[in-house]
């Protein structure tokens, strides 16, 4: 419930210039910048540990036309980047102008972040991720994309190393492995580098993207407040945001904001609720199960114009028993699709997309309505359906290849056989393997372009025919919602029915993704949150300190 400033008469717990809520990369992006700019900061991070999603994640952050693009050879351009992005996102954007705000602060963002904070960054050999379809302005491998190198975060932050997610629960991502590391061959000694990293706690990926940026705010004498929800915010006659009201243990403190309010603390995945209501189907969510939708319910009680909340960061999702958190099984980052003999297919048997696409549109597949057969067909669970020259040379989950098969993948000799495992109908499988069989002996598909298009193996194709066969089920999967409030150029909350709501910004999952339902490259998530981080902490900063 919003909570009402009365003719200055608030009484505070405390006070700040700028209150930051969240802690992931726009989260500490935005404090930096508050702070540079004059402003007292407080962070508030609702979770007993740091990071949010960022710290989870593979840690890249999509930047077009950065410096160290530039130091490594590779050219950009402001033009091709503006093309390329204008054709991903094909309209579905909020607000056409912030496209072009964020192509001309991306490699600001980056410089000013390197020049002033302890973040280091390299080239991750990410393509955009369209580049096979040929979409005008695009760059391949190695692209707009950069991590942060590895860092020791035991030794640099001694105090907070217990406090800093340092892994997740993704088996796909290696964790002590770069990016780079996991997605270029083995280089000689990276196993000792391995052992040495593990020994010293030095983090790679979106952990070390947090420590570095958190490292600077330590250094700045920013203070941090873990196990924080802000879980509603206060307003003043005006209508503007001058303070959060939040829960801390069993108390409720109110902290005013003088210059107003950064919303960065994430999407709502994790609620249902809201889930069913905005995207209409169930995700699995990969992230850290805190993100409920706080940043939302705050933004709606402020009167917030909203957008894009159909939309999410997808992937498909798997799941294996190895794998549990708190007893409940976690959803894993995908495997194995796009391998050459292999398909997806839904619950009628059927294959229902280019099982190549990029993670982030492969499982909006899922939620597709047959208007004619009045069903949702493609409804979850679909299966990855595979065949033994799959299971020798891809890991798929915890099975690897030339270790014996688990006792919980489903196999059978036959098609027909692995049908009658999965519960699939068997003459529809039977069919819809043997149509991909035929078209793949002579490397086309002209059911989905498998064989032109694609990001996850394109243009390889296999007939499925050596036994045993194996399924797994596959799921939508969501590295996050992005839809919420919707942001001006500054990072600003835009009121509904016109202007702005004073003293308050959003930026990352809790804001409207300026993309609209796009991703156009690994890191598109970080670099979207950074930029607007970025803005909406130096714009803030930049405000006169009210009396509140």
């Amino acid at each position: 419930m919003v909570e009402e400033a009365v003719n200055g008469a608030n009484t505070w717990d405390r006070v700040a210039d700028v209150v930051v809520v969240g802690s992931g990369g726009a989260a500490l992006t935005a404090a930096t910048l508050a702070h540079d700019a004059g402003s007292e900061v407080l962070i508030l991070e609702k979770a007993d540990l740091l990071g949010g999603t960022t710290a989870v994640s593979g840690g890249g952050v999509w930047l077009p036309g950065n410096h160290v693009m530039a130091a490594a050879g590779i050219e950009d351009d402001r033009e091709d980047a503006l093309t390329y992005i204008r054709r991903v996102t094909a309209g579905s954007e909020p607000d056409p102008e912030l496209l072009e705000v964020f192509v001309d602060t991306a490699p600001e963002v980056l410089r000013y972040l390197e020049d002033h904070t302890p973040l280091r960054t390299h080239i991750s050999p990410l393509p955009d991720y369209y580049w096979p379809w040929g979409i005008p302005g695009h760059r391949a491998v190695p692209a707009r994309c950069v991590e942060a190198d590895p860092y020791p975060v035991r030794d640099e932050l001694p105090d907070w190393a217990d406090r800093l997610v340092k892994r997740g629960t993704l088996m796909s991502l290696g964790t002590a492995t770069t990016l780079t590391e996991d997605l270029t061959p083995q280089a000689p000694g990276l196993q000792e580098e391995l052992r040495r990293r593990e020994a010293q706690d030095i983090r790679p990926k979106g952990a070390a993207l947090v420590a570095r940026l958190f490292r600077g705010l330590v250094d700045r004498g920013v203070e941090t407040m873990l196990e924080t929800r802000a879980r509603s915010v206060v307003i003043d006659d005006a209508g503007d945001v001058v303070g959060v009201i939040v829960e801390r243990g069993d108390e409720e403190l109110r902290i005013g904001a003088r210059q107003g309010v950064v919303l960065a603390c994430g999407g709502f995945e994790w609620n249902r609720e809201l889930v069913r209501a905005h995207i209409g189907y169930d995700v699995k969510p990969l992230t850290p199960p805190n993100n409920v939708g706080d940043g939302l319910s705050m933004a709606i009680e402020a009167g917030a114009q909203l957008a894009n909340l159909g939309s999410y960061w997808g992937t498909p999702a798997m799941f294996d028993p190895e794998i549990t958190r708190d007893g409940e099984l976690v959803p894993q980052f995908e495997w194995g699709r796009g391998s050459p003999a292999s398909i997806v297919v839904n619950r009628h048997g059927r294959r229902f997309a280019n099982e190549a696409l990029p993670y982030n549109d492969f499982p909006k597949a899922f939620g597709t309505y047959d208007p004619n057969a009045v069903d949702f067909p493609n409804a979850a669970p679909g299966f990855l359906i595979f065949d033994s020259s799959v299971r020798a040379k891809q890991r798929i989950l915890s099975l690897h290849p030339g270790e014996p098969d688990a006792d919980w993948v489903m196999k059978a000799d036959t098609i027909g056989e692995l049908a009658d495992v999965t519960g699939l109908e068997r003459a529809a499988l039977e069919q819809t393997v043997d149509r991909y069989n035929e078209h793949a002996a002579q490397g086309a598909d002209p059911d989905f372009r498998r064989h032109e298009v694609g990001l996850m193996s394109p243009g390889k194709l296999a007939p499925i025919v050596e036994p045993p066969f194996y399924a797994v089920q596959i799921y939508p999967g969501t590295l996050g919602t992005n839809g919420g409030p919707q942001i001006d150029r500054n990072g600003q909350v835009r009121r509904q029915g016109g202007g702005l709501v004073g003293g308050l910004y959003a930026a990352g999952n809790a804001a409207a993704n300026v993309f609209g339902w796009a991703y156009p490259s690994g890191g598109g998530t970080l670099g979207n949150a950074m930029v607007f981080g970025y803005l909406a902490g130096r714009h803030l900063g930049a405000q006169p300190r009210r009396d509140v």
